[in-house]
């Protein structure tokens, strides 16, 4: 079947009576056409920015009405119309586009580039070498042949800006946007030699937001210079990988269930927890910084009475409302009773018109010497399935302290955040076995209708599945 053909009714095409050599031959050129008609719409949009016809029928601007036509977000639609006007400058580049020898990634890392070009309009050649010369070796690993080939392209005869667009056109035929964009850079850094510290490496540039959104969860944006990023990202790369078994909620161990996005969320609430634990932060208010929760003592034994109470029906009255958090406000008594589980306690009474008038020492409901001995019992997580460092857990009363739950092993557990929101949500429940002294998990009727109890993470290989 023809592309063209195709192309006339693309719902109708029945692609699965297609031959496998249809598939490979189809596949590639229906590519090369998806990115000639991006430029075409670049070139479309270019117009429409060049003669005001978005103005025209009401639009605030060409990327506005592009947005508002299309379901586009307004940043992809000015990013198309900045496009059009950046090609104007150079031809070379906007024909590459045209012909679809170069995606809409790629043109976009070039024309990035070419802005940067010092003296754009001096020659190519001169005698500190060209460009192109100056990038072999150190902008992408091109071998000498290459660069002469390079060199041929280029011609004696350019300018500095059509030698960096040539050269750069020219790797583009064989790399992808994120392999040009390190070329690129280098190329950038080769240019501008130790005159100018370029935007990548440039610290002063460094923005970061982070801002407590209407919905009480906290919107995170920002960019950083070269060596923050990489330190970042070594931070989080370890700290991400996928973990087998790993947020199973059917206690099961397979494959770790949560997105790429969800992991580095994860790794990076490991590593403020660990920087907060470390007690190495900056005194601010008096006092080193923690997560901080004001809570009322009996609307927090009310609500972990009701997760060992639901069953039965029975339910304790809540007098004061929500528990806050300095930053954030009010938060879940739920979320509350989760992070008490493990914390420093300071009682504060209270008049009747909510006036401090004592407070308290403050305790640590874990000591170390008894987290040492969690360590030793449950070797990380305890949950089935889990089993992730004893670093990244927190200690849980399985009849909690507001309501008279000792703090001693035979009443903790070790569990990861993720499992210890999942006890508190009451699908699993946890007891400590009379028999061997170590957790046992009672899963919810709809992953085991008979709630067999399973043992813990580090337990399951040594015995048998009875409590």
């Amino acid at each position: 079947m023809d592309l063209d053909e195709m192309l006339t009714a693309p719902p109708d095409v029945a692609a699965w009576q297609l031959a496998d050599a249809e598939l490979l031959r189809l596949i590639p050129e229906l590519s090369l056409r998806m990115r000639q008609l991006e430029a075409l719409r670049v070139r479309l949009m270019h117009q429409v920015d060049q003669r005001c016809v978005a103005e025209q029928v009401g639009a605030s601007s060409p990327g506005n009405w592009l947005a508002g036509a299309t379901t586009m977000t307004p940043g992809q639609a000015n990013k198309i119309v900045r496009l059009g006007r950046e090609l104007t400058k150079h031809p070379e580049v906007a024909a590459a586009f045209d012909t679809g020898e170069s995606d809409h990634d790629q043109i976009r890392v070039i024309v990035e580039l070419l802005n940067k070009v010092p003296d754009p309009d001096a020659p190519a050649h001169s005698d500190d070498n060209t460009a192109a010369d100056k990038t072999d070796g150190d902008g992408g690993g091109d071998s000498d042949g290459d660069a002469a080939k390079v060199l041929d392209i280029v011609g004696t005869d350019a300018t500095r800006t059509q030698a960096c667009a040539r050269y750069l056109l020219y790797a583009a035929r064989t790399e992808d946007s994120t392999t040009l964009a390190r070329r690129a850079k280098a190329l950038e850094l080769i240019l501008n030699g130790d005159k100018k510290n370029p935007d990548s490496e440039n610290a002063e540039l460094n923005e970061f937001h982070a801002s407590p959104g209407l919905g009480g969860r906290v919107h995170l944006k920002g960019h950083l210079d070269a060596a923050s990023g990489e330190a970042l990202l070594t931070a989080l790369s370890a700290l991400s990988k996928p973990r087998p078994g790993a947020d199973n909620r059917d206690g099961q161990t397979g494959k770790d269930q949560r997105t790429p996005a969800q992991r580095r969320a994860d790794a990076l609430t490991h590593i403020v927890r660990t920087y907060l634990d470390s007690g190495q932060a900056p005194v601010e208010g008096g006092e080193r910084p923690h997560i901080n929760v004001f809570v009322d003592a009996d609307d927090l034994a009310a609500t972990t009475d009701d997760h060992h109470h639901t069953e039965r029906g029975h339910h304790r009255e809540r007098r004061r409302g929500p528990a806050w958090m300095p930053w954030l406000g009010p938060i879940s008594l739920d979320l509350a009773a989760q992070i008490s589980c493990d914390a420093d306690v300071t009682p504060i009474t209270m008049d009747s018109d909510g006036n401090p008038i004592d407070v308290g020492r403050t305790t640590r409901l874990i000591p170390r010497k008894l987290r040492r001995a969690l360590n030793a019992r449950d070797c990380g997580c305890a949950f089935p399935g889990c089993g992730r460092p004893a670093a990244w857990t927190e200690g849980h009363h399985i009849i909690h302290w507001a309501n008279g739950g000792p703090t001693n092993l035979s009443n903790l557990v070790l569990l990861c955040r993720f499992h210890h929101t999942t006890i508190h949500r009451g699908d699993w429940t946890v007891h400590i076995s009379k028999s061997d002294g170590h957790p046992w998990f009672t899963p919810p009727t709809w992953i085991d209708p008979r709630r067999q109890p399973m043992p813990a993470h580090n337990r399951r290989n040594q015995l048998p599945f009875a409590a």
